[in-house]
């Protein structure tokens, strides 16, 4: 018997809102979102601050009910269900860790509070500690545990619960950027490895690239776009989410002429570009323009005229060193503008020096156009 397709879904959003009053003016915090998260798949919601992304988690978690819309967990709706009647469970960005408890007790926190047998109890804590990668330390005090120890003890206690889903509220915030950077690539593979769907809550573009199987991009109570992170960041599908989604040159323009695909945008008085468009547009409307730094071609000899459709010289103005993700600005001879250019791995032009005149090329799909 094939599972239907609500089985194969964890969470179904379906158009929920949540307002608030504000000195008597009516704010909407979230505003008819839908979103589904298969089973077992790690979604990260991504905005800025303010954008209702923590409002959404909340109302998932059921600390706060939506005005509007409905939220099913593992088939299920939520209307009226109290947050620990719920099938999630939750890790904070301070993780609420309980220090006068041993690691073991505060992993079998919750199943104590369910009444759950001293022997089985016992297991369940045991395993799922060495499930996350923490054997044997049941009698150890959280004082004693690192900082990504302690992330794993929280998320251990959330998970010996067997939640449908695990929500996560910017958990890695409080770390230090080195065990930052290493904690994402462990929950990436502690969710793989164990299964549970998670919802992980950040404005931290970088984490969601690298630990999401989804993203699902937040802005003003809305979702701008739901994907793969190789969707929004190469196929944004506005001007937000090129600009908010990794690093991009942004530059305003007017359109020329062109296709629904094809456009040419007047920069400057004496610069024009070939771009990628996902509208048409009609003469002379205000367009924006994105390019990723690794998008541009960068050599100290003019490229051939039939490889590329846009051709640029310009001047090194600053060096930007970065290891393996260094890059130049580059200010363009004859305007105002500047770009940022990731340097080629093949180290080629390493000892570019401010100052020295460089050819730049860039074809039509890495200049993306949208609306102003």
């Amino acid at each position: 018997m094939q599972p239907s397709s609500s089985d194969l879904i964890d969470l179904d959003i379906q158009g929920v809102s949540k307002r608030y009053q504000l000195n008597g003016q009516i704010f909407t915090a979230v505003d008819n979102l839908s979103l589904q998260i298969p089973k077992g798949q790690f979604c990260s919601i991504l905005g800025p601050s303010g954008c209702g992304k923590t409002t959404l988690l909340r109302m998932v978690a059921g600390f706060i009910e939506p005005d509007d819309g409905d939220i099913v967990v593992g088939g299920k709706s939520m209307r009226g269900v109290a947050p620990n009647q719920r099938p999630v469970n939750m890790v904070f960005q301070h993780l609420a860790l309980f220090p006068m408890m041993s690691v073991g007790e505060n992993v079998g926190y919750g199943l104590a509070r369910r009444h759950v047998k001293k022997d089985e109890m016992k297991h369940k804590v045991k395993d799922m500690l060495s499930r996350v990668g923490l054997p044997g330390i049941e009698d150890k005090r959280i004082e004693q545990l690192s900082g990504g120890q302690k992330q794993r003890v929280a998320i251990a206690r959330s998970l010996v619960l067997e939640p449908t889903l695990l929500l996560l509220d910017e958990p890695l915030g409080a770390l230090d950027l080195k065990l930052r950077e290493h904690m994402k690539v462990e929950l990436k593979q502690l969710q793989a490895q164990i299964g549970t769907t998670f919802l992980y809550i950040t404005h931290d573009q970088s984490e969601a690239l690298v630990m999401s199987d989804m993203v699902a991009v937040m802005n003003h109570g809305k979702c701008e776009q739901i994907g793969t992170p190789q969707d929004l960041y190469y196929r944004p599908q506005s001007s937000f989410v090129a600009g908010f989604v990794g690093n991009a040159n942004k530059m305003s323009g007017r359109a020329i002429t062109g296709t629904t695909t094809l456009i040419s945008a007047e920069i400057s008085d004496n610069l024009a570009l070939f771009c990628s468009a996902k509208e048409s547009f009609h003469q002379a409307q205000d367009v924006h323009l994105f390019i990723r730094p690794e998008g541009i071609a960068i050599s100290r000899q003019a490229f051939s005229a039939d490889s590329y459709p846009n051709h640029l010289r310009g001047t090194v103005s600053s060096i930007l060193f970065d290891g393996a993700n260094s890059s130049v600005l580059v200010r363009l001879i004859n305007s105002d503008l500047s770009l940022q250019v990731s340097l080629p791995q093949n180290g080629q032009l390493k000892d570019l020096q401010n100052g020295d005149e460089v050819h730049l090329a860039i074809s039509a799909d890495n200049v993306q156009a949208f609306a102003a």
